[in-house]
């Protein structure tokens, strides 16, 4: 699990998700280590894997099938905090997406959104980073960010969000539940899709946003930028070497004294500064190879002895060895399991986002 902080200014929300399954949330976050005083607060943070625990426990302890849904269904920009208001005082709907692309980090620095055309329509999709997140891979992960998706969207427009279509990353639902599905999404439905995402017409795009607020928007950005550096700061060390490690993997072998003169200090240093926070290089190391891999694996295409060779395994041996004790099977079946396939190439787009 990386170091990856969010700001806890988003707890409020996620207390909201776990009190509508009247979830015990004291209980909750006691077990996961988070402070009762720190929620709402900005300068405090939270880490990627206590938000793992949190909505890994929402989501899989509820008895309502719809849940994720439900919770989708209720968003609004507003519950975005900063990220949402920089949304909402975007000059259009395209600045607005620019902001999310800009600034998603703020609320949700496991994903990764793109915004591809196809046709006449442009699709906005939706992937996780992190394959070693445990909530991400839920049918209710899956329900609560397509949805929000609308909903958000609806809310900066102020108006319906008519849609060509919405797709899910897992199976279809019962003829029951997707009638909950129809009366929410109004368009064509695909389950067992390559990705998480909603498709609506390109022109909707320049459609101007009624909350715009250019001058605002500006200082929102400069407090947004604060915010994150702020998560950097407070990412330490652990978060810097990780950073490296990325930048390093598959260039030469990556090794501690590699990284140690990147951050310019010595082998000796970087191993006490990492044990004051708890981490150890071979470990954050085995935790990117991880990431890495998984990823490649998910693509139509993957040359096993190149991206053993790329995560500086010395055989195709030793490579399936380590991604068995990491992820809890042999790469091929993971890649049979879980690899993606796109039916189309669709054309980029880049949202906009320095006309707000």
């Amino acid at each position: 699990m990386t170091t990856t902080l969010l700001p806890a200014s988003i707890l409020p929300g996620l207390l909201e998700v776990s009190l509508r399954d009247q979830l015990d949330v004291q209980a909750l976050f006691e077990q996961v280590g988070i402070d009762a005083d720190i929620v709402g607060r900005s300068d405090r943070f939270i880490s990627l894997g206590q938000l793992d625990a949190l909505l890994y426990a929402a989501f899989t302890e509820s008895d309502d099938p719809l849940f994720g849904l439900h919770v989708g269904a209720d968003n609004h920009y507003g519950n975005l905090d900063l990220l949402g208001n920089l949304m909402a005082t975007a000059n259009t709907l395209d600045n607005g997406i620019g902001m999310l692309f800009r600034y998603k980090d703020l609320v949700v620095p496991y994903l990764d959104f793109s915004l591809d055309l196809h046709g006449k329509n442009v699709q906005l999709s939706v992937i996780s980073k992190d394959p070693t997140l445990r909530f991400t891979a839920t049918r209710a992960h899956n329900d609560v960010v397509v949805a929000t998706m609308v909903s958000i969207g609806r809310s900066l427009l102020g108006a319906e969000m008519p849609l060509a279509g919405a797709c899910f990353l897992h199976g279809q639902p019962s003829t029951d539940e997707l009638e909950s599905y129809g009366a929410f999404f109004r368009c064509p439905l695909s389950f067992a899709a390559s990705q998480n995402a909603i498709q609506f017409s390109a022109e909707l795009l320049g459609t101007p946003l009624p909350r715009a607020y250019p001058k605002y928007n500006e200082r929102l950005r400069r407090s947004a930028d604060q915010v994150l550096a702020g998560l950097s700061r407070a990412a330490g060390i652990t978060g810097q070497v990780i950073k490296h490690l990325e930048r390093l993997l598959g260039e030469h072998t990556v090794t501690m004294e590699a990284v140690a003169d990147a951050l310019a200090m010595t082998p000796r240093t970087l191993q006490r500064r990492l044990q004051e926070e708890g981490a150890r290089f071979a470990q954050l190391r085995d935790q990117v190879r991880h990431q890495h891999a998984c990823k490649a694996l998910s693509q139509p295409r993957c040359d096993m002895p190149g991206l053993a060779a790329e995560l500086g395994f010395s055989d195709t041996a030793n490579f399936y060895h380590a991604f068995k004790r990491w992820q809890g099977c042999a790469p091929g079946q993971y890649r049979k399991e879980y690899q993606k396939a796109f039916h189309q190439e669709p054309g980029k787009l880049t949202p906009t986002d320095s006309r707000a």
